[in-house]
């Protein structure tokens, strides 16, 4: 699953563009083609936003005043991205993945019982996707180098997207899946 490939964070100088964008979304166009000759479904999932319903009660109050970083060019999904036929596309109004869309019956009738997440960003909606996807009792791996991450505010201090994406690591080692970078993946793809 690719969750939020969206240019918002993919796009150079996207309101909220992501450090090494380009090298994540090469990454996963690269492990796309791999699922597909694996005769794996490869699904999408786009964040659907509509201008006359809010964001989500804290995404609206965190991002006030924002309204164009989310809509127009910088909601679609980048146009880098190798989107195929057969492959699924799912559009969801929060963060997680599974939050009123269809998403369970797509892997459901695809047989999926254990999903590998990339995208944007790991500590907000590919996490809240994985913890969802932990509550099916499906597994979870995580492509570690192909999810993209922001930095944070808190408080008076930034902490660094780097930073971010380790803590986000660790946290979801512990409560959710497992975690893989390219190299790893790759080789479980081959064999």
């Amino acid at each position: 699953m690719v969750v939020d490939p969206l240019r918002r964070f993919s796009a150079e100088n996207a309101p909220f563009e992501v450090e090494r964008a380009t090298e994540i979304i090469e990454g996963i166009n690269a492990m796309a083609a791999q699922f597909r000759i694996k005769k794996l479904p490869v699904v999408w999932v786009s964040r659907l936003i509509r201008p006359q319903l809010s964001l989500g009660v804290r995404t609206s109050a965190k991002y006030a005043g924002m309204n164009s970083a989310f809509f127009g060019e910088w909601a679609e999904i980048d146009e880098r991205l190798e989107i195929m036929p057969e492959d699924y596309l799912i559009y969801k109004p929060r963060h997680s993945s599974f939050h009123a869309t269809d998403l369970d019956i797509v892997l459901s009738e695809s047989g999926v019982k254990e999903v590998w997440l990339s995208g944007f960003t790991f500590n907000v909606c590919i996490l809240a996707t994985a913890f969802d996807a932990v509550a099916r009792d499906l597994k979870v791996k995580f492509l570690t180098d192909l999810c993209g991450t922001l930095p944070a505010k808190h408080e008076d201090k930034t902490i660094s997207a780097t930073s971010i994406h380790e803590y986000t690591r660790i946290i979801a080692d512990y409560a959710v899946g497992e975690m893989l970078n390219n190299e790893a993946a790759n080789k479980i793809l081959q064999s």
